[in-house]
Order: structure tokens, then sequence, then C-alpha cells
């Protein structure tokens, strides 16, 4: 990427505050910016860091006043919101530094005679296509990925390196006389929506019966367990580590953060949100709020948190009173 201060600030319709014609060929954070790096301010926290930083162009959040800033040398672009303008230039910029793989199934992968594959569909090495899989139009398939028979993929939709489709959901059932674990087949499929992004390492396994959906503009950070049988819906974010026990069902805007157990049978509502690292056994209504393990509502849990820190105190002060 190439470009110059007035040229960014022209894309990103902000007011420029210094020369126009800065050159600008990298992206970086406050500390790490050099010569010709943009960055971005969104806070008066972070602007106490531009006297300081290598950068010669900051993105900054209208409102956010920047201390020293000498605008005979260096530039601040004006906008709405930093972060949001950052993401623009990202967007730009994505196409000179990664541009989008050419469609085609490269040497190494192997796709079933029985699958059917869209228009513009890019099939990394490695990657294995079982029978009876479709697959939609601009699907990027990365490198490693394994896709069960049966299974559906929509438009758009990115499978990001080494995860898998449609695998054996893990059910299992003790015999009542010999204690032994009979396996439960899984005979369903997986069906996932378009503009639906799954992680590296993540694993969806297929129904028992029925399907297993991901809803369009659902989202799941790398290595992610969703089990048999669970619904999720449209625009669902899910980070990292997060384990989704079977038959849940997540209704659309959830946000469950990293490292979240959900126990089976459960329903997240929309809008919901789940703190990271915490354990959800019971519904959670919708546009909720929740955290811990058992999760509960966030705010509850932060006043449990906080008298917790003061139970030593008490303690020594209980103990007082009785010697």
């Amino acid at each position: 990427m190439r470009t110059t201060s007035a040229e960014l600030a022209g894309l990103l319709n902000g007011r420029l505050i210094g020369p126009s014609d800065l050159p600008l060929t990298s992206i970086a954070t406050l500390n790490d910016a050099g010569p010709e790096a943009l960055t971005f301010i969104t806070s008066p926290k972070w602007a106490q860091r531009w006297a300081s930083c290598g950068a010669v162009v900051a993105l900054v959040s209208d409102g956010v006043d920047v201390p020293g800033h000498d605008a005979s040398s260096r530039a601040l672009i004006v906008v709405k919101d930093a972060e949001v303008a950052m993401l623009t230039v990202l967007e730009a910029a994505s196409s000179h530094f990664r541009p989008l793989p050419e469609p085609g199934v490269r040497d190494g992968a192997h796709v079933h005679s029985g699958a059917s594959l869209g228009e513009r569909v890019f099939v990394d090495h490695c990657a294995v296509i079982g029978p009876g899989v479709s697959i939609g139009d601009d699907v990027q398939v990365h490198a490693g990925v394994v896709i069960a028979d049966g299974c559906i993929i929509g438009d758009r939709t990115v499978l990001q390196p080494n995860c898998t489709i449609g695998g054996d959901g893990f059910g299992y059932r003790h015999e009542a006389d010999s204690g032994a674990l009979r396996r439960i087949p899984h005979l369903g499929n997986v069906v996932i929506g378009a503009d639906v992004e799954i992680g590296s390492g993540s694993c969806i396994d297929r129904a028992k019966f029925g399907s297993t959906t991901i809803g369009n503009g659902t989202k799941l950070d790398n290595q992610v367990q969703v089990a048999h049988n669970c619904v999720l819906g449209s625009g669902i974010v899910i980070a990292a580590q997060t384990g989704i026990a079977g038959s849940v069902e997540i209704g659309d805007g959830a946000m469950i953060g990293a490292q979240v157990g959900i126990a089976q049978h459960l329903r997240i509502g929309a809008g919901a949100q789940v703190a990271a690292s915490s354990g959800v056994m019971r519904d959670v209504p919708d546009g909720a709020v929740v955290g811990g393990t058992p999760a509960i509502p966030l705010r509850e849990k932060l006043r449990e948190v906080a008298a917790l820190r003061k139970l030593p105190e008490l303690i020594a002060a209980l103990k007082g009173r009785t010697d």
C-alpha cells in the first residue's frame, strides 16, 4: 500500500490537520510505528503517546484532543470513529497485501466426484471434500479442511485451515447390563449459511439426525467446538476455544467470549452476551449479559467478586472480635 495523507483523508472523508503530501507505506500501532506509518487514536489515553510515536499520520476519533501535535511535520485525520476508519483502511489495503486466492482446486486437494462446487470456489492443498457435499459460489476452503459427506456450505463462506465440518458427534450410552459404552450413529449433516467464517482448527459435528446449522453471517474464531444438532442463528460471534454441547440453540446476534463452555440443550437468546471463561448451565434470555461459572448476570457476578476481595479483611476483623 502506498498513499498520501491527503488521499487517505479523502478516502475516509476526514478532516486533515497537517501536511497533505506525507507518504504512507505501512500501518502500525502507536508503540511500533516507524517512518511513513499510519496509526490510530481512539481515546485521550492513547493520545498522550502521540508525541513519542514514530508514525507520520494518525486517524483520530472526533472529540479526542491530541496534545503537542506539530502540524508542520505530521498529520492527524479526524474521523467520527478512528477504529471504524482503520477497518476501512485495512479493507482497502488487503487487496494489495493479501489478495483473494484465485479460484480452483489446488494440487493435493481431494474433491469427491459426487460433490458439487459453485462458481469461483477456491480449494487449497490437502483439503478433502466428501461425497454429496454442496458448496455455493465464492467459497474459500483453505488447506487441511475436511468437509464430510452431505454437508452444505453457503455462498462466500470462508473455512480457515484445518477446520472439520461434519465429523461424527460425540454420542455414547452405557449399556444397562454390561456397562459398556454403545456408540450412537450420527446420520445427519451440517448446513452452513452464506458469509460465514469458521476459524482454524474449529469443528462442527454432524447431527444425529436432521442438521447442525450455522446461520448467515456468523463468525467462529479458532478452535471452537459446535456439537451435534446445535442451531446457531445469524450474525453470531464466538471467540476462540469455546465449546458448545449438543442441541444448543443460539439466537441471532449473540456474542460468546473465549473459553466459554455451554451445557447441552440450552438456549442462548438473541443479542445475549457471555463473558470469557464462563460456564453456562441454564438458559440465557434475549439480550442478557452473563458471566462466571455458573454464568449469572454479569453485574451480579462483579458484585460477588468485589465482595470476595473484602473477605480476608472481614475474617481478620471477626477474629479480632473473638480473640
